[in-house]
């Protein structure tokens, strides 16, 4: 039975991930979840209760899998610049695959029923970040900068378009579709923002 229960969270699972992708949490229902996981509405409703809590397992599942990369990167020897280039290259890409997740995470944690939300989000990260910034700046290998300043520029400069997509979609005169190729091009825009802002 427990089998059974684990095959069927987990097509539940990638049901929601290709529902949440092509309509947005927003657009999403739970009736079309459970026809791409092909079970019942009641079904679905015995496993996840409600569209928040489904989301908040999808959450998990996608945060779990991404974060111990970038964690992992910093825990390793190499110049500061490096691991925060591979975390930009990293980090809009997992939003490529994932662009419902800003904007849910954005609600989600100024709702103050959710405040508890918060907790899921691996903020410790910067803990490893700031002092490996700090080694860098006493060996000369970065400018003197004010690294929570810098933590947000580059969590902004990755998350905001994301946020903001149908604002520049209009703006940019593109297809929605072709938003997903500025944003790969994206990426190595930022890397050389950072290195200019970086380099001594």
């Amino acid at each position: 039975m427990q089998n059974e229960e684990l095959s069927t969270e987990e097509k539940i699972l990638k049901a929601a991930m290709e529902v949440f992708l092509r309509d947005g949490y927003d657009g999403s229902r739970m009736q079309d979840i459970a026809d791409v996981a092909g079970i019942n509405k009641a079904l679905l409703h015995y496993y996840f209760r409600s569209k928040d809590k489904l989301f908040e397992k999808v959450f998990d599942y996608k945060i779990q899998r991404f974060f111990p990369q970038v964690d992992a990167a910093f825990d390793q020897e190499g110049p500061f610049i490096d691991k925060v280039t591979f975390f930009i290259e990293a980090y809009i890409n997992f939003l490529r695959k994932n662009p419902f997740l800003p904007l849910f995470v954005l609600n989600t944690v100024n709702n103050k029923d959710k405040a508890d939300f918060i907790k899921k989000i691996p903020i410790g990260i910067a803990h490893k970040i700031i002092p490996r910034y700090y080694a860098d700046l006493k060996e000369g290998k970065v400018r003197t900068l004010d690294p929570a300043q810098f933590i947000m520029t580059v969590m902004g400069m990755c998350i905001f378009p994301f946020l903001a997509r149908p604002i520049f979609v209009s703006m940019l005169k593109i297809e929605d579709h072709n938003f997903d190729m500025v944003m790969e091009a994206r990426i190595n825009e930022l890397k050389a923002y950072v290195k200019l802002i970086l380099t001594p």
